[in-house]
């Protein structure tokens, strides 16, 4: 445990500067425009903020990590500075910044930044790191937003007084927004993807609004991509870049103060004989399985779920091999392994179906009494295995009055573990119904851990449906042409397969914000599906690219690193700025023969295409989606008839 005396010794002083010399000033300024009396009326005081900062600061500065089960460690003693790229249309990176501090020189440029990536690659905690910065160097008011937290009844605003007003100070909420508008706050709107899906379209139109009212501000906003984030259209676009080993090394090494453990599983690691799992050093949280998992087996798993089986044994036989510590708490619930296993699969998989990953106590409880009765031979208190998931266990942290999964990918494991093991005849339902799911995009990391977990069900049901839709779409659109590249033709058809793409004219449009609310206006005149993207191109054409994607294709990158011969090798096509001509007010909806008549103007077309928020190109191969096809169904007929033989039995 951190002792709280010597972490508050030493941020008072941080604190009392940030109050003194830039809000207290600012509210005073404040309530003079407004001609209010500072003292008397309901609005903010220094006093407010002061609680806040002291509270948050404690808070955001110290991290309960999967490594650590119940230890508490600073931020800053782990945390590896984390680099953020913006990439061009062509996927290059066009500027990169390493997040050691607050980048002051960066918010200069870009007051709104969205943060996104995957799964466990250090969002929330460039975040926290962030956040303290600004304390410790008074760069500005900062606000820290869990945005899992937000709900129709539970805006923004309400939120934000909620986290600044003490229990015994009270003030006006309109004039907190009007001192808001004021500007030198910094925002971090943590966990968009977080937001429950009921709930997200009154959400996402709410933090418009505010931000559209605080626009003299900055906004952090984080994520995994989500095909929601197109609404937010006006924020600048950073990506995580991934750990190089050198900085995995020093993860590692800080887990244990450069002690012997972290020693042996480097050393083990530039042996070379683990080659094969490079691509998990690359993420901060695979990192820190890496290190729990080593340290209790001292053997390194080679498949992302092992990782995640070793934690969990590592959580339940609560030792620490680094300590030499080799007693086994009893558990509250009396449940062994295997059986404490099956109800967390149950809770993993309601979680999933609840969209959160925190929960006040009386539905935590709830949770855990619908797995009671969907194992109806296992015999425990509910209570008892909440204490247990609390301590003994420490899967689940609490967070005021919440209490959530330490990550959530965790969650998305037991969820990935209970669909293979235990729903039984409606596996193949289940996985399905992910496929076909507007919201695909938010099991993206449980399939990537289902692909190791159950390779055939995965495939029977994921890659089987999308490999004979692109071949049902490519016999159906394929054209020769005397003018063409049979290559070009087949790039079109897979840059087009499940997407849609319209060119409008953006030339009167007066700035960046007309320009994205007048493209949204002209790309609903033609479609009806969600925006992804709009890519702006001021060069020789002075027109936006408007993108709508299937929320399949959302897969596309997972399959891409799984099976990549499932893909073609293309490069992007490249750009030689041939006058596209469009009509003021009028949209060119791209199909598979615009641009036909001249090759140049195809190939233009194609490049106008292959623009993503991420940079990746990926476009599926007719002849190999066949190939896989016909190897999946002949496992399936090899399954039937053996189904016929065990029949007869």
């Amino acid at each position: 445990m951190i002792p709280e005396g010597l972490l508050m010794k030493v941020t008072t002083p941080l604190i009392d500067s940030l109050v003194s010399n830039i809000i207290k000033p600012k509210l005073e300024k404040f309530a003079e425009t407004c001609s209010l009396k500072y003292d008397e009326l309901l609005i903010p005081r220094g006093e407010h903020f002061q609680e806040y900062l002291h509270r948050t600061y404690k808070k955001y500065s110290i991290l309960n990590t999967l490594v650590f089960k119940n230890e508490q460690r600073l931020l800053n003693e782990l945390y590896i500075p984390l680099t953020i790229s913006k990439t061009d249309h062509s996927g290059a990176k066009e500027t990169e910044i390493e997040i050691d501090k607050y980048p002051s020189d960066l918010v200069k440029t870009y007051n709104k930044i969205l943060i996104t990536d995957t799964a466990g690659m250090g969002k929330s905690t460039l975040t926290k790191r962030l956040f303290i910065d600004v304390i410790e160097n008074g760069h500005g008011i900062p606000v820290f937003i869990e945005m899992r937290r937000l709900r129709k009844e539970r805006p923004i605003l309400h939120e934000i007084q909620e986290q600044i007003n003490s229990l015994t100070k009270d003030f006006n909420p309109q004039l907190l927004l009007e001192f808001i508008k004021t500007g030198g706050f910094v925002f971090f709107l943590d966990g968009y993807d977080e937001i429950s899906l009921d709930e997200r379209s009154a959400v996402t139109a709410n933090i418009q609004d505010f931000i559209s009212k605080a626009s003299n501000n900055i906004f952090f906003l984080t994520s995994r991509p989500e095909q929601a984030l197109a609404s937010f259209g006006d924020f600048q676009i950073f990506s995580i870049n991934s750990l190089t080993k050198k900085e995995a090394y020093e993860l590692l090494r800080r887990y244990d103060k450069q002690g012997s453990t972290s020693k042996q599983l480097i050393d083990e690691l530039r042996t070379g004989q683990y080659d094969m799992i490079n691509e998990f050093l690359k993420n901060p949280l695979l990192v820190s399985l890496l290190f729990a998992a080593f340290d209790y087996k001292h053997t390194i798993p080679l498949k992302k779920h092992i990782f995640y089986r070793q934690v969990y044994d590592a959580y339940f036989d609560s030792h620490d091999l680094s300590k030499g510590d080799s007693f086994i708490h009893e558990k509250h619930s009396h449940l062994d392994i295997d059986d404490f296993e099956r109800i967390l699969r149950f809770v993993g998989f309601r979680c999933l179906r609840y969209q959160q990953i925190e929960f006040e106590k009386d539905v935590l409880l709830d949770i855990i009494n619908e797995a009671k009765n969907f194992c109806p031979d296992l015999e425990f208190n509910s209570s008892d295995f909440f204490e247990d998931i609390l301590s003994t266990v420490p899967l689940f942290c609490r967070d005021g009055q919440y209490y959530k999964w330490v990550h959530k990918s965790l969650q998305e494991y037991f969820a990935a573990q209970f669909i293979y093991k235990d729903s039984k005849k409606d596996q193949d339902a289940i996985l399905s119904a992910m496929y076909n799911s507007e919201n695909l995009d938010r099991y993206i990391n449980l399939l990537d851990l289902y692909y190791d977990i159950d390779n055939w069900g995965f495939q029977k049901n994921i890659i089987l449906p999308l490999c004979k839709s692109y071949i049902e779409y490519f016999e159906e659109n394929e054209f020769s042409s005397d003018i063409l590249q049979k290559e070009d033709i087949e790039n079109r058809i897979g840059f087009l397969f499940m997407h849609e793409v319209c060119i409008v004219n953006s030339l009167g449009v007066d700035d960046d914000s007309n320009i994205f609310e007048y493209a949204q206006k002209q790309f609903q005149k033609y479609f009806h599906n969600t925006i992804n993207l709009i890519s702006f191109h001021n060069n020789n054409n002075n027109f936006c690219a408007i993108h709508s994607e299937d929320p399949k294709r959302k897969l596309f990158p997972l399959l891409k690193k799984r099976i990549p011969h499932l893909f073609n090798t293309t490069s992007i096509p490249r750009l030689q700025n041939t006058k596209i001509s469009i009509p003021d007010d009028s949209v060119l909806c791209i199909n598979l023969h615009t641009g036909e008549h001249t090759k140049q103007m195809y190939i233009d077309i194609n490049f106008y295409l292959t623009i993503r928020a991420s940079g990746d190109i990926c476009s599926l191969s007719y002849q190999m989606c066949k190939e896989k096809v016909d190897h999946i169904s002949n496992i399936l007929r090899s399954k039937e008839e053996t189904s016929i033989l065990v029949a007869g039995l």
